[in-house]
């Protein structure tokens, strides 16, 4: 019996360690939410709950209300109506029921043994009717702002990936080495990037686009109504508020994140990068995975702005480096400075799985594949 009480005791005690992470990792100075106009809007209809029903997965794990995606088909055209209903209530009232904005925290190893909380990954279990409706307003606002999303991001982008950065990334290189000019560059590690993410900056963005108001408004009151707990051996610890960062596991992270740093990226597009066939490339993105690029050091300084840590995402000087692409055969310093401190220079660099050299060669990539 002594066993058992100490066991409960010993749980509680590692839950409440974790409600108090999770408020340390989502604390923000947030101001009260902002008033929005609530112009435009939609309704909702039900085709666009079908096909929103369709294109969810099946087999994922429900969140706090135990409603998997399978359930909700097998009520076929029951469902269908109402969910329809539902989503224009929640819709036209611009906020959603409180039980779908508190999504469940389940942690996971990073490495054996590991002790700490940020040691851990945590994985997000949220509603799927809020994911249901979410792929809906996705839809929605989507067309209008693909446009806003510029060709230098090749992450979350259709018809892109990995393949695409990796290759314009060595074209540029092996163009300058031709040449006989060197490149600058600059593989940025952002700190927990898409948890540093702050709301005031994201509704303040999103108000920019052509966006609806009343699509906004139901963003911005999901931000701002959002909390969280962690479930550890079917024990749930109490709820914190979420105040900055966007929803791990929610359908329109992808969209926002790419918006969010778009806005960061606007304050060096005219800073002059390399020029290749009269185009001035300065940068090259797969979602947090950034790539700046420069024919000098002074210019790959001066990119290095402080507009992101005004928007929250801070820069991690310790995985973030610097190289020079050259043919010269003693490789050129390039001293660039995050807050004063000089980011470590390095011969090779594994950017998106692809191994990186400063001569621009290929050899150690094949030779390990």
């Amino acid at each position: 019996m002594h066993e058992k009480v100490r066991q409960v005791i010993w749980r509680q005690k590692i839950l409440k360690r974790w409600q108090e992470y999770l408020g340390e990792l989502f604390a923000d100075d947030r101001r009260p939410r902002p008033s929005i106009n609530k112009t435009g809007g939609i309704v909702i209809l039900k085709d666009e709950v079908e096909q929103a029903i369709q294109s969810l997965s099946r087999g994922k794990a429900t969140g706090p209300d135990g409603i998997a995606m399978e359930m909700i088909e097998a009520l076929a055209d029951f469902g269908v109506k109402t969910i329809t209903n539902l989503a224009n209530r929640i819709y036209n009232e611009g906020h959603f029921p409180v039980e779908m904005c508190k999504p469940v925290f389940i942690i996971l190893q990073k490495k054996p043994s590991a002790t700490k909380c940020e040691e851990h990954r945590t994985i997000s279990l949220m509603s799927h009717l809020t994911k249901l409706v979410l792929r809906i307003l996705l839809n929605s606002i989507r067309g209008r702002t693909t446009g806003d999303v510029s060709e230098e991001q090749y992450g979350f982008t259709p018809d892109k990936g990995t393949r695409n950065a990796i290759f314009i990334l060595r074209m540029i290189t092996e163009r300058a080495i031709e040449m006989q000019r060197d490149i600058c560059a600059c593989f940025i590690d952002y700190v927990k990037a898409f948890d540093k993410v702050r709301h005031e900056p994201l509704i303040e963005m999103l108000e920019t686009l052509d966006i609806d108001g009343k699509d906004i408004e139901l963003i911005k009151n999901l931000y701002w109504d959002q909390q969280a707990a962690v479930r550890i051996d079917g024990a749930l610890s109490e709820y914190v508020n979420i105040e900055r960062g966007v929803r791990q596991g929610c359908i329109m992270l992808p969209d926002l994140f790419s918006l969010y740093t778009e806005m960061i990226m606007r304050h060096i597009k005219e800073l002059k990068g390399f020029i290749i066939g009269g185009v001035n490339i300065n940068n090259l993105r797969y979602a947090d995975d950034t790539a700046l690029i420069a024919d000098t050091e002074e210019k790959l300084q001066n990119m290095m702005n402080e507009e992101s840590e005004m928007k929250g995402l801070t820069i991690n000087k310790r995985k973030s480096f610097v190289m020079v692409f050259t043919k010269k055969p003693v490789t050129p310093p390039c001293n660039v400075k995050v807050k004063g401190e000089v980011l470590e220079q390095v011969s090779q660099f594994q950017y998106l799985g692809s191994m990186l050299t400063s001569t621009g060669k290929c050899d150690i990539g094949i030779a390990k594949t």
